[in-house]
């Protein structure tokens, strides 16, 4: 065999590793656009253990400062929204505000719009008076308990 035969054979080699090359990268691509659309979905956490409860902030908060005559009591409540024990979750949660349209008085996982944590915060957004009513402000403890109960999922437990 002479020097040509052997360029030729070495020629053919070498396109037969490049077509292999060329096709497990195809291959590769292939196999890689299958993988889904890129977005990882993490699923529903679960709400921290620490959130507080509806229970624990209906104790606290909604019966004591909000549940009152001539405020959130199930007598008349004001703009139709009862704050007492087992009224506050149908009451609240997924109800659109009165006040300002666009928001909910309660978007479960979402207090920064949320309605109500807007009042009792003091969000500037708010129409009227900051909650509660009587003057008085809650501590920050207690409106961030109601944020971490919201951000958590608002759940009625």
């Amino acid at each position: 065999m002479g020097p040509r035969a052997s360029a030729r054979r070495q020629s053919g080699r070498e396109d037969a590793v490049r077509t292999r090359v060329v096709m497990a990268t195809g291959f590769m691509l292939a196999l890689a656009s299958c993988a889904g659309d890129g977005v990882i979905d993490m699923g529903e956490e679960p709400p921290p253990p620490d959130a507080p409860t509806l229970t624990s902030l209906q104790s606290t908060i909604f019966t004591p400062r909000c549940a009152l005559p001539f405020c959130h009591a199930t007598d008349s409540p004001q703009q139709g929204m009862p704050l007492s024990q087992g009224m506050t979750f149908a009451s609240t949660v997924g109800v659109n505000a009165i006040e300002l349209s666009g928001f909910k008085r309660v978007a479960p996982n979402d207090a920064a719009s949320s309605y109500l944590y807007m009042k009792v915060a003091g969000d500037p957004r708010i129409v009227g008076s900051r909650m509660p009513a009587d003057g008085t402000t809650l501590s920050a403890s207690e409106i961030e308990a109601v944020r971490a109960w919201i951000d958590a999922g608002a759940q009625d437990n």
